[in-house]
């Protein structure tokens, strides 16, 4: 990562010193937070626990790099939390396995301030106890709607189950009404999270539905969809990883199924539009539901100049990629709390858990909507997403069918 400029240092170094001349606090807040495990007195380690080896990686290494630039930016511009102490991330790779994140998590635990990613539905699940012993915070590349409300963690974004509301809304609404819509879900807590969110447009939207088979991540997969196809599924709600995505759509292809496909967002990847055996039918017959999905480049977006300006300059090689944005935005909410930690004047587990819920309101300068904060029971994540449709000739293969819309059963979804 790269270290503050000379200059900036050298002005955070004098700032420092007037104040302690001056007999004032050396912190915002009142005065410097002491030294505590992850924080040295200068340096903040924030730890990220991902896959960044495995199937899952193609996910892992560009969100964990959207969250190294974020840092890069704040460290260089900003100087850091509260324009002196630069933030750096310790990294451990999950291989997208509980067990293994276990291990990497009592690894460096000791050494870390909060934990800036933690990928996984799965991961996360068995990583709170541990936490919440530890009085640990975490921001979880996860979407499942059961963060919402959990202090030890730093959701961002729409949940799963939002997603799936307001993707089958469209799609009712849109010529399919009064169809078969069935589902296909990873057998795990992700997929359960996919699952109630069809629960709750079946119940908001009075839809027929049918079977909903579930499977374990890579496994073949041919007896689920030849289930989905003897019993006429018009519509499938796909609750899978991008490491699943394409031996669902080979396998659709060769069993000749061609449903309505409505995927959740961490189905798709931009190395997809180039797939000859599966791009166009993807065109053809796959939606992907997104919560905070941006047109790469689209300068009509608040804040899309900035990232794009930020990404030239500390990710140049950085392709296109919607993780690459939300891990940025991971960082982006890391620094609000971070801030408020060091206005608190302590840096230590208790004092980063309660500036989590000392924050108001999490903003993301126009890149996502705003995530309503303060007490963990009183949040309330954005309720608005996009559908999108496949298209080879974006950066990104992705095109605007919807905008961000809430839809009323997504409004009136009640989060436990």
């Amino acid at each position: 990562m790269r270290i503050p400029s000379p200059r900036k240092a050298l002005i955070g170094v004098l700032a420092v010193a007037i104040v302690a001349a001056l007999g004032g606090p050396a912190g915002a807040g009142g005065k410097a937070p002491a030294e505590v495990p992850g924080f040295d007195g200068d340096t903040i380690n924030l730890g990220v626990i991902t896959p960044l080896s495995g199937r899952v990686s193609v996910i892992g290494n560009p969100l964990t790099a959207g969250n190294e630039m974020w840092w890069e930016y704040y460290n260089e511009e900003e100087g850091g939390i509260a324009g002196k102490y630069p933030v750096e991330l310790l990294q451990e790779d999950s291989a997208y396995a509980p067990p293994t994140a276990v291990q990497a998590y009592d690894k460096i635990k000791g050494d870390v301030v909060a934990f800036q990613q933690v990928l996984g539905t799965q991961v996360t699940q068995a990583l709170l106890p541990k936490m919440q012993a530890d009085q640990a915070v975490a921001a979880p590349a996860t979407l499942d709607a059961t963060w919402v409300h959990n202090p030890n963690l730093v959701p961002v974004g729409a949940p799963y189950q939002v997603e799936a509301i307001n993707a089958l809304d469209y799609y009712v609404n849109n010529g399919g009404e009064g169809t078969k819509v069935c589902a296909l879900a990873q057998d795990d807590e992700f997929g359960e999270a996919g699952l109630e969110g069809l629960a709750a447009a079946k119940k908001a939207l009075k839809l027929k539905t049918g079977p909903s088979p579930r499977f374990r991540t890579g496994e073949d997969l041919t007896a689920q969809i030849q289930e989905l196809a003897d019993a006429d599924c018009e519509a499938v709600l796909v609750v899978a990883t991008a490491a699943d995505a394409s031996a669902i759509m080979t396998t659709s292809v060769s069993l000749n199924f061609e449903p309505r496909y409505v995927a959740l967002a961490p189905f798709w990847l931009p190395l997809f539009k180039d797939s000859a055996n599966i791009s166009e039918f993807m065109v053809e017959h796959l939606w992907v539901a997104a919560g905070q999905f941006v047109a790469w480049g689209d300068s009509t977006i608040p804040g899309m100049d900035q990232f794009i300006e930020r990404q030239e300059t500390y990710a140049p090689d950085q392709a296109p990629d919607p993780y690459f944005v939300f891990g940025y935005l991971q960082g982006q909410a890391m620094a609000q709390v971070l801030e408020r930690a060091v206005k608190n004047g302590d840096l230590s587990r208790a004092g980063v858990l309660k500036a989590v819920s000392q924050v108001k309101k999490l903003t993301f300068d126009g890149l996502d909507d705003d995530y309503k904060y303060g007490a963990a029971a009183k949040r309330n994540p954005p309720r608005a997403t996009a559908v999108l449709g496949i298209d080879p000739a974006n950066v990104v293969g992705l095109t605007i069918v919807a905008p961000q819309t809430a839809s009323a059963g997504a409004k009136k979804f009640k989060i436990e």
